[in-house]
């Protein structure tokens, strides 16, 4: 591509919001028609049939030539926002010279680095060793296979709700909505306790995990620190400290999913961080390769990593130097632009303006939780916000509403009743006053009963989720 090309392509892009009518326009219509007709339906659980091309720092835009403020990044996963050109060169210089090591028989330089920075910047002064993977889903289930083999005890604890991943040991260790429903037999080697939000609450939880490990069938336990597509649910303090001791007492080990938490989103590399605590592994994905290729990985204790055979967890491409060197660049992107400092000032600043909105409109917002850039504004359902539609589908119609706006939320926990804010990194206090400013007009239109009739149609026509 030569020099006005790329100038012609920047012009082109978003820079801030810019929304015409009512989307999905026509082009992202015709595209969801297409996909209908030749995408299997669990491959997509579609927030607004809004179907997107390009962008440029925390802004995007669709192929209709609307332009939003990016707040859910590709499910936490574009962490340094868009148009990246200078990483997307180095990954073409790269992918140029040789597409493919085949790092399972033959190692490349890349890979070796990642595993080597991703060692340096987690929790543990223990040795540690990484396995690599495609995806969080995979790197769940291979930190559940090195936990049987290590402890010799099949049994995993997790909790209610959670999303580990949707491939096997992944999968049977979620208990989030349908995800399991005619795949996998319910079986005394996963138990699920409540996540707890108090104090008392964290005792009971705490009481349940000690009669299960008593048992002497789990090896263990895995958990996401802050519970992610639940709604964004924090523990109370200390729980964790108090959970990891508990585990170390029956010799039973912590794997901890940071795959939607981490890379700096919460105001710390790792969320488990603000809990004070060192798992026995760590599981990544998501944001470590920043959106420019598939990648995971899981970092732990080097005994129980190295539990595991040669080819227990072992996938075709993981190690790719393509990948590798993405998720090199990332962190060092968010080393080197102070992102982590930033995301808990910013994130700071959001959710004190948010809380100040849901104190102007507290029939409508109910909570506002989170950490850093990981946000959840949960939306009453108790009660019909909406004609021609059930108060079930209240925070839904209200994040379709923020859309058709420009601020690009998502929809999430339970039952859909949580807007869940968690942008790129790279957005300052400028956009955190726009989402604030549009979430406002949003609530103002809700409190007058101005929503708009397409808005409730769209949200039928379109709208599936998690």
């Amino acid at each position: 591509m030569d020099s006005s090309q790329e100038a012609a392509e920047a012009e082109e892009r978003a820079t801030s919001i810019s929304v015409s009518g009512i989307p999905p326009g026509q082009k992202s219509q015709a595209l969801l028609k297409r996909l209908d007709d030749s995408i299997g339906k669990t491959n997509y659980v579609g927030l607004y049939g809004i179907a997107l091309e390009s962008g440029s720092g925390p802004y995007m835009k669709d192929v209709d030539g609307n332009a939003y403020l990016d707040c859910l990044a590709a499910a936490s996963v574009n962490v340094l926002g868009y148009g990246q050109e200078n990483i997307a060169k180095r990954l073409y210089t790269v992918t140029s010279s040789m597409q493919n090591t085949g790092f399972i028989y033959s190692p490349n330089t890349h890979a070796v680095e990642l595993a080597e920075k991703l060692i340096s910047i987690t929790p543990g002064d223990w040795p540690k060793k990484v396995i690599l993977g495609l995806s969080g889903s995979d790197s769940n289930g291979g930190a559940i296979e090195a936990m049987r083999r290590f402890t010799t005890r099949k049994g995993v604890i997790h909790f209610k709700n959670a999303y580990h991943g949707s491939t096997g040991l992944s999968q049977q260790a979620s208990d989030f909505g349908l995800l399991n429903k005619g795949i996998y037999l319910k079986t005394p080697f996963f138990a699920s306790v409540s996540f707890p939000t108090t104090a008392e609450e964290g005792e009971a939880t705490l009481k349940k995990i000690e009669k299960l490990l008593y048992s002497g069938i789990y090896g263990g336990f895995i958990a996401e620190v802050f519970q992610g597509d639940a709604g964004v649910i924090l523990p109370p303090p200390g729980f964790f400290c108090n959970l990891k001791a508990l585990l170390e007492k029956y010799q039973a080990l912590l794997i901890v999913d940071e795959i939607q938490s981490g890379m700096g989103r919460t105001g710390k590399w790792w969320a488990c961080e603000h809990e004070d605590i060192a798992p026995d592994i760590i599981v990544m994905g998501k944001g470590l390769g920043g959106g420019f290729v598939p990648i995971s990985a899981a970092v732990g204790r080097k005994e129980v990593l190295d539990s595991l055979d040669p080819g227990q967890q072992l996938f075709t491409f993981a190690g790719h130097p393509t990948a590798s060197l993405a998720a090199c660049l990332v962190i060092d992107a968010i080393e080197e632009r102070n992102l982590i400092k930033g995301a808990l000032r910013v994130g700071t600043l959001l959710k004190r303006k948010l809380k100040e909105l849901q104190s102007c409109y507290p029939d409508i917002i109910i909570a506002v939780r989170g950490m850093g850039l990981m946000i959840g504004v949960e939306i009453d359902t108790s009660r019909e916000l909406f004609e021609l539609i059930s108060k079930e589908s209240n925070a839904v119609v209200f994040a379709t509403r923020c859309a058709e706006k420009g601020i690009y939320v998502g929809y999430f926990g339970t039952k859909h009743q949580v807007i869940r804010i968690e942008p790129p990194l790279v957005i300052g206090d400028l956009e955190v006053f726009e989402i604030i400013r549009i979430m406002k007009e949003v609530c103002e239109e809700v409190m007058n009963g101005d929503i708009p009739k397409e808005t409730i149609d769209n949200v039928k026509k379109y709208s599936i989720g998690l």
